[in-house]
């Protein structure tokens, strides 16, 4: 009885306790009632629980009463539904443009180390001396190498018969006496003779000088024809490129009727028109090139126009020709 009486008091005051906590309970009751009894008996009566042992069980109950009902808040908190009204979703934004991904760029390929070179010893003054004599012997062999090429390049004509009176008797007197004391004293002597001949020995050598002249115009013209139109030309360049290098070189260019002649200029069309006019005759030609440079500056554009249309048709002929002779095309042809 007491000890129920005592269970149903702590459950009054902690109505919510688990039931472990209440089965625990029950053991220190039994406990503590078990240690009252055992006095009671001891003492002869049933003595009640002291002040001490009832407020200790009852402090425990408490603490745990209060622990359980805790973490029984803490566990169902997070249960709870949240019955506030569901807030509008906000409005989606348009997704952003991915920009398009950067091109890597190639990787750089490694430099190159440049080897440093050595630096030169500096040379003495004797050395450089002998340097820049070395250096003059190479130039002045080159010089010679390229005369050497300009005159293969220039041909070299048949040897001609002599055309003159005086040249044609010098020539005899040679082959017949000889030249001992050079041809000098030779020619001062033929030179004496010819002033003293006879008419008909003048004439006969005035007629050998024709016939010579003749036969070296046949043996010339077949010597050209015997080279390209083109070999000509190239000949020609390289005796202009002579007479400037050399003083002493006189050859003049080869004349070749199958060489292409220059077109004519206006100016030039407008000259020859002045001279095949013969107002021209009896006058110098200086003064004649000063009358024609002034009438042609007198010329209207429109009375210009004639001669520049003569100069245009030449050059058109001119082109064509050149091609057709030297197989190529002039330097100064239109390009197409």
């Amino acid at each position: 009885m007491l000890a129920r009486t005592a269970l149903a008091r702590l459950r009054a005051k902690v109505p919510s306790a688990a039931a472990r906590d209440v089965a625990q309970l029950s053991r220190q009751l039994r406990i503590a009632l078990a240690s009252t009894i055992t006095a009671a008996n001891n003492a002869g009566t049933a003595a009640p629980l002291s002040i001490a042992q009832f407020q200790r069980i009852r402090g425990y109950a408490t603490a745990t009463a209060t622990k359980t009902r805790a973490s029984a808040a803490t566990k169902k908190a997070p249960a709870k539904k949240a019955t506030a009204t569901k807030k509008a979703a906000p409005a989606k934004k348009p997704a952003a443009k991915k920009k398009p991904a950067a091109k890597k760029k190639p990787a750089a390929k490694p430099k190159k180390k440049v080897a440093v070179k050595p630096k030169k010893a500096e040379l003495t003054e004797v050395q450089l001396q002998r340097l820049e004599k070395r250096k003059a012997r190479i130039a002045e062999q080159k010089q010679k190498d390229k005369i050497k090429e300009l005159k293969e390049t220039a041909l070299k004509e048949p040897k001609l018969k002599a055309v003159s009176p005086f040249h044609i008797l010098l020539v005899e007197t040679v082959a017949k006496d000889g030249a001992p004391n050079g041809v000098g004293e030779i020619a001062k002597a033929v030179s004496q003779k010819l002033k003293s001949l006879a008419p008909s020995e003048l004439e006969r050598l005035n007629r050998v000088a024709i016939e010579n002249s003749e036969a070296n115009k046949a043996a010339h013209k077949k010597w050209v024809e015997s080279y390209t139109p083109l070999q000509i030309r190239h000949a020609n360049i390289a005796r202009r490129q002579l007479k400037s290098k050399l003083a002493t070189y006189s050859k003049p260019p080869i004349h070749d009727d199958r060489a292409v002649l220059q077109p004519r200029s206006p100016y030039i069309h407008f000259t020859l028109e002045r001279y095949a006019s013969g107002e021209l005759k009896n006058i110098n030609i200086r003064e004649a090139a000063k009358l024609i440079g002034k009438e042609w500056k007198a010329l209207s554009a429109s009375d210009k126009k004639k001669y520049e249309d003569l100069a245009a048709e030449d050059k058109e002929v001119y082109f064509r020709k050149f091609k057709s002779v030297y197989g190529y095309e002039s330097a100064s042809a239109p390009k197409a």
